[in-house]
Protein backbone atom coordinates (compact mmCIF):
# COMPACT_ATOMS: atom_id res chain seq x y z
CA UNK A 1 0.00 0.00 0.00
CA UNK A 2 2.71 2.45 0.83
CA UNK A 3 4.68 1.50 -2.67
CA UNK A 4 1.79 2.14 -4.47
CA UNK A 5 0.88 5.43 -2.75
CA UNK A 6 4.15 6.43 -3.21
CA UNK A 7 3.80 5.96 -6.84
CA UNK A 8 0.30 7.35 -7.12
CA UNK A 9 1.91 10.50 -5.16
CA UNK A 10 5.05 10.93 -7.71
CA UNK A 11 2.79 10.57 -10.76
CA UNK A 12 0.50 13.24 -9.70
CA UNK A 13 0.99 16.38 -11.59
CA UNK A 14 0.70 19.26 -9.54
CA UNK A 15 -0.61 22.21 -10.84
CA UNK A 16 1.15 24.98 -8.78
CA UNK A 17 4.19 24.11 -10.93
CA UNK A 18 2.20 23.91 -14.35
CA UNK A 19 1.09 20.90 -16.00
CA UNK A 20 4.12 19.43 -17.56
CA UNK A 21 5.74 19.27 -14.05
CA UNK A 22 5.71 15.82 -11.93
CA UNK A 23 6.08 16.50 -8.18
CA UNK A 24 8.73 14.26 -6.67
CA UNK A 25 8.29 12.01 -3.08
CA UNK A 26 10.37 13.32 -0.50
CA UNK A 27 14.02 11.79 -1.08
CA UNK A 28 14.83 8.72 1.54
CA UNK A 29 17.39 9.89 3.49
CA UNK A 30 17.41 6.24 5.45
CA UNK A 31 17.41 4.48 2.18
CA UNK A 32 20.16 1.57 1.32
CA UNK A 33 23.36 0.79 3.26
CA UNK A 34 26.32 2.21 4.54
CA UNK A 35 28.99 4.07 2.18
CA UNK A 36 30.77 1.47 2.33
CA UNK A 37 28.98 -1.42 1.50
CA UNK A 38 27.91 0.63 -1.55
CA UNK A 39 31.18 1.00 -2.63
CA UNK A 40 31.96 -2.52 -2.04
CA UNK A 41 28.88 -3.34 -4.41
CA UNK A 42 29.29 -0.35 -6.86
CA UNK A 43 29.54 -1.91 -10.51
CA UNK A 44 28.45 -1.24 -14.26
CA UNK A 45 25.50 -3.75 -15.05
CA UNK A 46 24.17 -3.35 -18.61
CA UNK A 47 21.53 -5.44 -18.32
CA UNK A 48 17.99 -4.37 -17.44
CA UNK A 49 14.33 -5.93 -16.27
CA UNK A 50 11.53 -4.33 -17.52
CA UNK A 51 10.60 -3.65 -13.85
CA UNK A 52 9.56 0.30 -13.75
CA UNK A 53 11.53 2.62 -11.01
CA UNK A 54 8.94 4.11 -8.62
CA UNK A 55 9.25 7.70 -8.30
CA UNK A 56 10.66 7.63 -4.56
CA UNK A 57 13.40 5.82 -6.10
CA UNK A 58 13.59 7.90 -8.68
CA UNK A 59 13.32 11.21 -6.79
CA UNK A 60 16.15 9.71 -4.25
CA UNK A 61 18.86 8.78 -7.19
CA UNK A 62 17.97 12.25 -8.79
CA UNK A 63 18.57 13.49 -5.61
CA UNK A 64 21.98 11.94 -4.40
CA UNK A 65 22.80 13.01 -8.55
CA UNK A 66 22.40 16.83 -7.66
CA UNK A 67 20.00 17.31 -5.31
CA UNK A 68 20.40 19.96 -2.37
CA UNK A 69 21.87 19.04 0.53
CA UNK A 70 21.92 22.44 2.43
CA UNK A 71 20.31 25.56 1.23
CA UNK A 72 22.42 26.59 -1.00
CA UNK A 73 24.70 23.69 -1.45
CA UNK A 74 24.42 20.21 -3.47
CA UNK A 75 25.14 16.50 -2.42
CA UNK A 76 27.57 17.03 -5.70
CA UNK A 77 30.77 18.91 -5.33
CA UNK A 78 31.49 21.69 -8.27
CA UNK A 79 34.47 23.79 -9.40
CA UNK A 80 33.68 27.12 -7.84
CA UNK A 81 30.60 26.15 -6.05
CA UNK A 82 29.17 27.09 -10.17
CA UNK A 83 26.31 24.82 -9.81
CA UNK A 84 25.81 24.61 -13.40
CA UNK A 85 25.06 20.88 -14.13
CA UNK A 86 21.46 19.83 -15.10
CA UNK A 87 20.54 16.75 -15.13
CA UNK A 88 17.84 15.29 -17.21
CA UNK A 89 15.67 11.75 -16.31
CA UNK A 90 14.89 10.45 -20.16
CA UNK A 91 11.84 8.40 -20.08
CA UNK A 92 8.92 6.53 -22.32
CA UNK A 93 6.46 9.31 -21.22
CA UNK A 94 9.16 12.04 -22.32
CA UNK A 95 12.11 14.30 -21.13
CA UNK A 96 12.32 16.42 -17.66
CA UNK A 97 14.61 18.31 -16.53
CA UNK A 98 15.13 18.03 -12.85
CA UNK A 99 14.53 20.91 -10.92
CA UNK A 100 15.92 20.40 -7.58
CA UNK A 101 14.70 23.30 -5.82
CA UNK A 102 11.52 22.49 -5.51
CA UNK A 103 12.01 18.44 -5.92
CA UNK A 104 10.05 18.38 -9.35
CA UNK A 105 10.61 17.03 -13.37
CA UNK A 106 9.95 19.84 -15.65
CA UNK A 107 8.78 18.27 -19.31
CA UNK A 108 10.88 19.66 -21.92
CA UNK A 109 10.19 17.24 -24.51
CA UNK A 110 7.42 14.44 -25.41
CA UNK A 111 9.35 12.42 -27.55
CA UNK A 112 10.98 9.29 -25.98
CA UNK A 113 14.52 9.72 -26.86
CA UNK A 114 15.65 6.70 -24.65
CA UNK A 115 17.02 5.35 -28.39
CA UNK A 116 18.60 8.58 -28.89
CA UNK A 117 20.78 8.58 -25.31
CA UNK A 118 21.72 4.84 -26.68
CA UNK A 119 23.33 5.71 -30.34
CA UNK A 120 25.24 3.46 -31.23
CA UNK A 121 24.50 1.11 -28.10
CA UNK A 122 21.06 -0.52 -28.52
CA UNK A 123 21.04 -2.51 -24.99
CA UNK A 124 20.66 1.21 -22.87
CA UNK A 125 17.26 1.66 -24.63
CA UNK A 126 16.02 -0.89 -22.85
CA UNK A 127 16.26 0.83 -19.63
CA UNK A 128 13.06 2.52 -18.29
CA UNK A 129 15.01 5.92 -17.07
CA UNK A 130 18.30 7.41 -18.61
CA UNK A 131 20.03 10.10 -16.37
CA UNK A 132 21.67 12.44 -19.07
CA UNK A 133 24.30 14.65 -16.96
CA UNK A 134 24.55 17.81 -18.93
CA UNK A 135 26.33 21.95 -18.42
CA UNK A 136 25.72 25.07 -19.15
CA UNK A 137 28.84 26.81 -19.81
CA UNK A 138 28.15 30.02 -20.53
CA UNK A 139 29.67 31.34 -17.91
CA UNK A 140 32.63 32.95 -18.90
CA UNK A 141 35.09 31.00 -16.45
CA UNK A 142 34.96 27.97 -18.69
CA UNK A 143 36.77 29.73 -21.14
CA UNK A 144 40.48 29.32 -21.09
CA UNK A 145 42.04 27.12 -18.89
CA UNK A 146 39.21 26.15 -17.11
CA UNK A 147 37.41 25.05 -20.27
CA UNK A 148 36.83 21.37 -18.70
CA UNK A 149 36.15 22.19 -14.93
CA UNK A 150 32.56 21.33 -15.87
CA UNK A 151 33.83 17.96 -16.92
CA UNK A 152 35.27 16.94 -13.28
CA UNK A 153 31.38 18.21 -12.01
CA UNK A 154 29.90 15.51 -14.59
CA UNK A 155 32.68 13.09 -13.27
CA UNK A 156 31.43 13.88 -9.67
CA UNK A 157 27.57 13.51 -10.38
CA UNK A 158 28.17 9.94 -11.70
CA UNK A 159 30.03 8.48 -9.03
CA UNK A 160 26.87 9.50 -6.88
CA UNK A 161 24.61 7.84 -9.21
CA UNK A 162 26.77 5.05 -9.16
CA UNK A 163 26.90 4.88 -5.13
CA UNK A 164 23.11 5.38 -4.98
CA UNK A 165 22.29 2.48 -7.40
CA UNK A 166 24.46 0.37 -5.54
CA UNK A 167 23.06 1.29 -1.94
CA UNK A 168 19.76 0.53 -3.52
CA UNK A 169 20.08 -2.54 -6.00
CA UNK A 170 19.71 -0.51 -9.28
CA UNK A 171 21.52 -1.18 -12.28
CA UNK A 172 23.21 1.22 -14.14
CA UNK A 173 26.38 1.86 -16.11
CA UNK A 174 28.55 5.52 -17.07
CA UNK A 175 28.43 6.16 -20.62
CA UNK A 176 29.70 8.66 -22.90
CA UNK A 177 28.22 7.55 -26.15
CA UNK A 178 24.90 9.00 -27.24
CA UNK A 179 23.50 10.74 -30.50
CA UNK A 180 24.30 14.20 -29.14
CA UNK A 181 22.64 16.05 -32.30
CA UNK A 182 19.25 14.46 -31.89
CA UNK A 183 19.65 14.95 -28.14
CA UNK A 184 20.38 18.55 -28.47
CA UNK A 185 17.71 19.31 -31.35
CA UNK A 186 15.16 17.48 -29.43
CA UNK A 187 15.84 18.92 -26.22
CA UNK A 188 16.18 22.68 -27.89
CA UNK A 189 19.61 22.91 -25.92
CA UNK A 190 21.97 25.75 -27.42
CA UNK A 191 26.14 25.78 -28.03
CA UNK A 192 26.86 26.53 -24.00
CA UNK A 193 25.03 23.37 -23.14
CA UNK A 194 27.59 20.46 -23.10
CA UNK A 195 26.20 16.62 -22.93
CA UNK A 196 28.89 14.77 -20.91
CA UNK A 197 27.71 11.82 -19.44
CA UNK A 198 24.41 9.90 -19.12
CA UNK A 199 23.51 6.65 -16.80
CA UNK A 200 20.87 4.26 -17.70
CA UNK A 201 19.11 3.37 -14.90
CA UNK A 202 16.78 -0.33 -13.89
CA UNK A 203 16.48 -3.06 -11.65
CA UNK A 204 19.31 -5.94 -12.76
CA UNK A 205 17.64 -8.38 -15.03
CA UNK A 206 18.67 -10.95 -12.89
CA UNK A 207 18.66 -10.02 -9.03
CA UNK A 208 22.07 -9.51 -7.48
CA UNK A 209 22.59 -11.77 -4.37
CA UNK A 210 23.98 -9.32 -1.38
Amino acid sequence: MKSMLSVVLGLAVVGAFGAETIKLPAPDADSGVTVMQALKARHSERAFSDKDVPMDVLSGVLWAANGFNRPDKRTNATGMNKQTIMVYAIMKSGAYRYDAKENVLVKVCDADLRKAVAGAQSFAATAPVSLLITADVSDPVYKGNWSTLSHYDAGIVSGNIYLYCAANGLATVCRGTMDRDALKKALNFGDNIILHLNHPIGYPAVAISR
